[in-house]
């Protein structure tokens, strides 16, 4: 006959001490993470900061370092591309006087997109969305200037969209989620409870139904791979939700 004890196996101590030790240091990540804003771009995330009059927008996509640029000159907003050490491109958002009227109503300012010297968009901007608009009033969809690179960015194409993304300052986003970590954090007491007490489920799953209900010795071996199995599926939970991007 099995008998529930208050003793702890080495196995017990060890899992239990484990899954506190991730509650612990997966929330401090989480609080480190949700203090950092970010701003998403192709594909990946940079870090905002500033330097004097610029905005700075670095972090590594895909490979390579990537570092965005911005600063005021004169009336024009000016964006600088650093992508790895080989790639670099300027664009250069300029305001000419006149309004684009839209063909579903309203009007935007006209603005000019250049990229590298050479215009590659004239028409209107929503400052409030970044909206793009074409002379004729109609909304852009898509426009691209294809760079030639050997890396990932070979397929990626700066356009005057990315241009006016960072000139019209970028909304942030905060890596990490709570709600996942919450449920994370309860799977990994119920996880807790069961490694402290072997018997406490068992008995509440049959006892009602079966007199004396007793484990096998199958049963109590499969729980310990249970354990160890539901302790490597907690941690992907706890990495799932520190690294999530809304």
């Amino acid at each position: 006959m099995y008998e529930e004890t208050t003793d702890r196996t080495l196995l017990q101590k060890t899992l239990l001490i484990l899954l506190l030790a991730l509650a612990i240091i997966f929330t401090i990540l989480m609080a480190v993470v949700k203090s950092q804003p970010q701003v998403k771009w192709a594909d990946g995330l940079l870090r905002p900061s500033a330097e004097g009059t610029a905005n700075l927008y670095t972090g590594s996509i895909h490979g390579s370092d990537v570092a965005v640029r911005v600063y005021p000159d004169g009336t024009d907003t000016v964006v600088d591309f650093t992508i790895g050490s080989l790639r670099h491109h300027t664009g250069r958002v300029t305001w000419p006087d006149g309004m684009i009227s839209r063909e579903y109503g309203g009007a935007v300012p006209r603005v000019d997109i250049f990229l590298d010297d050479l215009l590659i968009f004239s028409g209107g901007c929503d400052k409030e969305s970044g909206s793009l608009y074409r002379k004729d009033g109609s909304r852009e969809s898509g426009l691209s200037v294809i760079f030639n690179t050997s890396s990932y960015w070979s397929s990626y194409q700066v356009d005057a969209f990315d241009v006016i993304f960072f000139a019209m300052g970028p909304a942030t986003v905060h890596r990490g989620n709570w709600a996942i970590w919450g449920v994370t954090l309860f799977i990994s007491l119920l996880t807790a409870v069961d490694i402290a007490f072997p018997l406490a489920f068992f008995y509440f799953r049959y006892s009602f139904s079966v007199n004396n209900p007793e484990p096998s010795d199958f049963y109590l071996s499969m729980q310990k791979v249970g354990w160890v199995v539901g302790i490597a599926v907690i941690l992907g939970l706890y990495i799932w939700g520190v690294t999530w991007v809304p």
